[in-house]
């Protein structure tokens, strides 16, 4: 009979983290396991039948000793409780060859988790290199972030400085409106408006005249334009080549002339080139021309004389023809006709003759000067030229004139002088009157009164340049 192989725990699993059971081990265990239960079997096949009942001959004389004085009931009690035993044998090796099923089970997990387990480790590595990546990618958006941020940063200090580049602006924009288009209001409510502005310094109250109260803007003189341009617009036609009518449109610029034409209304003739008025019934010139030129005659008086007429100191006789006159005494002017009040003086046209409304000192200087009539005036050109300065001592009264030639600059020339008339004369900026003050004839002139050493005099000579076309 074969010895019985007993099991024995080689290695306590337990104890044991899982990730450290091998594959020996539990070979070993097994092994272990399976000659215990293999000489088990072994040594119930030498006692017992198929039957489960004994062998024959199993038990014989010399296994029958002495001493077993037991009956046949206890050995039948004997061969129950061995069966027992070998029943519990059985269930034993039953549940060993599970235990080793679940080991055999445990260990393939154990493979596979240790498989798993490698699996787990290369993805780490990966991971791990991934990780790098994903944090040197991190680390250059990062950075990327940084910049985009501090130029988010600049961009937002150059938005706020434009910011306030705006709102400046703004402000003067508004201080420039209030200087430039200053609101209309009432009269009465433009001096608070401008007290309660916030920039009222630059605003100036101004009623505009025929219309509402303004300020001194840009708008107000809009508003005063606007008054002056719109009644121009309607009085003033245009330039016209004939007289317009009523209802007619000018040509050149589409105006229509009112119907019917308001007195005082008028044109400029192209023609003629004259401003001409409607004065209700015809077209009249605006002005009425007259000469440009005054004829001086100077008288000096004898005592209590009032008519003068005929030649004067000069030896030149007036001839009135209609003309206007303005008459002096002594410098001082005469309160003439046509004037409401009563005159000075009259003026006889038919005898040409100058009386003065009482008599006057002997001595007095009495200048009557008359207005040429245009028909008797020649169209000639004049070129004024100032003459050398002249030496005053106090006593000197007559002088000799020269000037420099203007065209071709030679000095020392002398002046061809007709009359006194063609000179300005001043004394210190005084004016002097010709005949009363001096009389110049050719080359020289005559001081009625010796200018004074520290008088400045200066004189001014009109040449006549000869006659010129109409």
């Amino acid at each position: 009979m074969p010895a019985i192989v007993r099991p024995k725990q080689q290695v306590l699993f337990s104890d044991r983290p899982r990730g450290q059971i091998t594959a020996d081990l539990l070979d070993a265990q097994i092994h272990n396991l399976i000659e215990a239960i293999h000489s088990t079997q072994l040594a119930l096949e030498d006692i017992r039948r198929d039957d489960g009942k004994l062998k024959s001959g199993s038990v014989g004389r010399d296994q029958l000793t002495l001493e077993i004085k037991h009956s046949r009931e206890e050995i039948e009690s004997i061969e129950d409780r061995t069966l027992d035993a070998a029943m519990h044998v059985a269930a034993n090796t039953a549940r060993t060859i599970a235990t080793w099923r679940e080991v055999d089970l445990r260990a393939k997990d154990a493979e596979a988790a240790a498989v798993t387990t490698a699996n787990m480790l290369s993805a780490i590595s990966h991971g791990n290199v991934t990780a790098l990546d994903a944090t040197s990618d991190a680390e250059n958006s990062a950075d990327r972030a940084e910049s985009a941020a501090i130029q988010s940063q600049n961009s937002a200090n150059f938005s706020s400085a434009n910011a306030d580049n705006a709102i400046a602006a703004k402000n003067e924009a508004t201080q420039w409106a209030e200087y430039l288009a200053g609101p209309v209001v009432n009269p009465e409510d433009a001096p608070a408006y401008i007290s309660g502005h916030p920039y009222g310094h630059g605003l100036y109250y101004q009623p505009v005249e025929g219309g509402v109260a303004g300020l001194w803007s840009a708008k107000w003189w809009a508003l005063y334009a606007q008054q002056l341009v719109g009644v121009w617009h309607f009085y003033y036609l245009g330039a016209w080549n004939h007289p317009p009518i009523a209802g007619e449109t000018n040509p050149a610029t589409g105006q229509v002339v009112p119907n019917p034409i308001a007195v005082g209304s008028f044109y400029y003739d192209i023609n003629t080139q004259t401003l001409m008025v409607w004065n209700g019934s015809q077209w009249v010139a605006s002005v009425a021309l007259t000469s440009g030129y005054e004829a001086r005659f100077v008288y000096v008086a004898a005592e209590g004389q009032q008519m003068f007429t005929g030649p004067d100191v000069n030896g030149a006789t007036p001839a009135v023809n209609g003309s206007p006159s303005t008459v002096h005494i002594n410098g001082v002017a005469l309160i003439g006709e046509s004037t409401g009040i009563t005159p000075d003086y009259t003026i006889d046209m038919v005898t040409n003759t100058l009386a003065l409304s009482a008599g006057v000192p002997a001595g007095t200087v009495v200048m009557w000067d008359l207005l040429v009539s245009r028909d008797k005036l020649a169209p000639t050109l004049a070129l004024a030229i100032k003459l050398d300065p002249i030496t005053p001592n106090g006593t000197l009264q007559d002088f000799a004139l020269t000037y420099t030639d203007p065209i071709n600059g030679t000095p020392g020339m002398a002046p061809d002088i007709g009359r006194g008339e063609q000179l300005q004369v001043s004394l210190d900026g005084i004016v002097q009157e010709p005949g009363a003050d001096y009389t110049a004839a050719g080359n020289s002139i005559h001081f009625l009164n010796a200018p004074t050493a520290s008088q400045r005099v200066w004189i001014v000579w009109f040449r006549g340049e000869g006659a010129t076309p109409p």
